[in-house]
Formats: structure tokens, C-alpha cells, sequence
């Protein structure tokens, strides 16, 4: 994922040497939207390598193993986020569900905190809470579902 971020970024960088950049021309948004969206991948993931390197930590300290593939916890991010809205999930408390839902309307609505006609990062705040949003719910639904399973394996029967 880093190296694709990379990837993008260089693209981006050769696409306006070439002299797509240029605003007099019509794709002069192309190099300042690859390099932003290569930046926010490169940031995406850093922040998903430096999880994946915490997660033996976490299991460690009682914190329990990730279950499910990315089917089963898209499917599982209403029933969390309904759960931790009630005060039902005491591992997401009710805070973290209204920042998932302000970073949700943010992606959607029309206010932003840095305009989009800003070339390089206008688009740049919306990749980063998007990532963010994307990663956080990817990575808790997952610890949702193996807490499910924990339960399961403990109940008797």
C-alpha cells in the first residue's frame, strides 16, 4: 500500500514536470490530485503497517485477536456502531461512534475546513479523514467480531 502511495506520488510529480500542471490546460488538476491521493494512501498506510506490527502487542495486554474478512465486517460495522451508540460495547465507547459519524458528514457535506479548488490539498484533508474513517471502522469491526467469538467459545453448552 505505501509503495502504490509512492507510486502515485511520483506520477504525480513526472505528470507535472511534463507540463500537465499548467492551469492554462484542461487537465492541469491531474498532478496535484495524484500527488494528494499518493500522499494519503502513503499515510493510510503507514497507519495499517504500524497497527498490524501493534496487534501482538494488544493481544498481549488482553486486548484479543482481529476475526472476520472484510465481507463480515462491513457487515458488522451498523451492529457495532448501534452498539456503542446504546453504551452496549464497552471496548467503543459512545464518543468514538460520534467521531465516526462527524468524520462521515464531513466526507459528504459541502463545508470544508480547506476548499477543494486549493490544487494539492484541498482534496488532501478529505483523503485523510477518509482513510482514517475507512481503517478505524475496518479495523474495529474486525476486533468486534473476535470479541463475538471469544463470547461464543465461552459459553457453555
Amino acid at each position: 500500500m505505501v509503495v502504490f502511495g509512492v507510486v502515485l506520488v511520483v506520477v504525480g510529480l513526472v505528470a507535472y514536470a511534463a507540463g500537465l500542471g499548467d492551469p492554462a490546460g484542461s487537465w492541469w488538476l491531474l498532478p496535484p490530485g495524484l500527488i494528494a491521493a499518493g500522499i494519503g494512501i502513503v499515510i493510510a498506510g503507514a497507519v495499517a503497517t504500524a497497527r498490524r506490527r501493534l496487534a501482538p502487542l494488544r493481544r498481549a495486554a488482553g486486548g484479543g485477536a482481529a476475526a472476520g474478512g472484510p465481507v463480515a465486517r462491513v457487515r458488522a460495522v451498523p451492529a457495532m456502531i448501534g452498539e456503542a451508540w446504546r453504551g452496549r460495547n464497552p471496548a467503543v465507547p459512545r464518543y468514538q461512534a460520534v467521531l465516526w459519524l462527524v468524520a462521515a458528514v464531513y466526507l459528504v457535506s459541502p463545508v470544508d475546513f480547506i476548499p477543494e479548488f486549493l490544487p494539492l490539498i484541498g482534496i488532501g484533508d478529505d483523503i485523510g479523514v477518509g482513510a482514517w474513517l475507512l481503517s478505524s471502522l475496518y479495523a474495529e469491526s474486525g476486533n468486534y467480531l473476535g470479541r463475538q467469538r471469544e463470547q461464543v467459545e465461552r459459553r457453555p453448552g
